[in-house]
């Protein structure tokens, strides 16, 4: 299976990574993260774009919030 990717990304595997090693050091009492911004917009925008791809595949059902 080869041709376009379905889906890519803008959070970049240092991101992701460093994103995994800040929440493994915040105590579980903790209530806040602080983390890269960059990073938080990174993976917020692929989290938009893979929910985009699978309502398009009909793969995902999210509701809309209630107003």
């Amino acid at each position: 299976m080869s041709g376009r990717p379905i889906l890519q990304l803008y959070t970049t595997m240092h991101e992701f990574e460093d994103l995994h090693a800040r929440y493994d050091r915040t105590r579980s009492t903790s209530k806040t993260v602080t983390v890269d911004r960059q990073a938080l917009i990174h993976i917020l925008m692929d989290h938009a774009r893979m929910l985009e791809a699978l309502r398009k595949a009909g793969r995902v059902d999210v509701p809309e919030p209630a107003e």
